[in-house]
């Protein structure tokens, strides 16, 4: 990944990274909740139906209520769909909030309402990576997770299938370009092994999961291989599976994003194997820190939080990252 971002790169024992101080060099007072200024950060995410996006945003608010001077608003997109996202974005340029952190559905789209802001004096950040013409970033590397995915999926086919003779099926969310990694290097890395990819769909959430798996098991008994492009579409997958009576032990289904159903799923043992879970407290905090830092020109206005694989392997790793979701 670009070398623009940086990894925070430590993990407390316990498995919970505190949200910690801004590292925004703003002067606060956040013990009498007495400010200089009080910052409006608006947080914009195209599919606010996801459990990630969910549980993401109450923690970015809370972030924001800890720092004591900042205002967090919040869009309610959902399904990427674009005109709902742009009226929300106009109306953050209108009332002229300091920062927007957003995920477009569409970057070109958005291009001129990104200047508009801009020449107003706000601070445009894009969220899942940088893009051109952006005044920051905060993200994770969707490369390294598809890659923990796939290299996972692919070890537990070379001891459970030997001799092959599956097929594999991964989700996709192609209009949120960002993301690519999360598919495109388990089908990388499918077609190396010689494992047949017999659906590559976008999907994002159980109910098409479901659908997805159910319509692939029937024109493709074999599929023995999901991997979602988030844990809603894999845990959607999980359902097909358990409703078709394939034993658990003969399936690998594998998530991204590391939400408390998916994570506790793979707790649970059976076919869900594996989540890539993105660390949480992490996130929400770089969406705060890098936007002050936008905002007042000091700090660090790119960042990439890590991703790491939840498995049963590391019981006590796989429990701390149950546990960012637990207020």
């Amino acid at each position: 990944m670009t070398s623009i971002f940086q990894h925070r790169g430590y993990f407390l024992a316990a498995g919970l990274l505190a949200a910690g101080a801004s590292f925004s060099s703003v002067t606060f007072a956040a013990d009498t909740k007495t400010c200089e200024k009080t910052y409006t950060i608006g947080f914009s995410h195209p599919v606010g139906e996801s459990q990630f996006a969910i549980a993401l945003k109450k923690k970015v608010v809370a972030a924001g209520e800890k720092n004591g001077c900042v205002k967090v608003l919040l869009d309610n997109t959902h399904q990427s769909n674009l005109e709902s996202q742009r009226a929300t974005l106009e109306s953050w340029v209108t009332r002229r909030v300091d920062a927007i952190v957003v995920l477009p559905v569409e970057a070109t789209a958005l291009d001129g309402l990104r200047i508009q802001a801009q020449k107003k004096g706000m601070k445009w950040l894009t969220y899942a990576g940088a893009t051109k013409g952006s005044d920051g970033s905060v993200g994770f590397d969707n490369v390294q997770s598809g890659d923990l995915v796939a290299k996972d999926a692919l070890a537990w086919v070379k001891k459970r299938y030997p001799d092959g003779k599956i097929t594999a099926a991964v989700t996709t969310l192609t209009p949120l370009k960002g993301f690519a990694g999360r598919w495109e290097e388990p089908l990388k890395q499918f077609k190396a092994a010689g494992l047949t990819v017999v659906s590559q769909q976008d999907c994002a959430t159980q109910a098409c999961g479901m659908q997805i798996a159910e319509d692939t098991l029937r024109q493709h008994p074999d599929l023995r291989v999901f991997i979602g492009i988030n844990d809603d579409a894999a845990l959607g997958a999980l359902r097909a599976f358990k409703n078709a009576g394939i034993k658990p032990e003969d399936a690998y289904i594998a998530g991204q994003d590391g939400t408390v159903e998916g994570l506790e799923a793979v707790k649970q043992g059976g076919a869900y194997r594996a989540s890539a879970a993105i660390l949480l407290d992490d996130l929400a905090q770089s969406i705060i820190d890098n936007s002050l830092a936008a905002i007042t020109g000091k700090g660090r206005t790119n960042y990439e939080t890590a991703v790491e694989l939840g498995t049963q392997r590391n019981p006590q790793r796989l429990d701390a990252l149950i546990a960012q979701y637990k207020d």
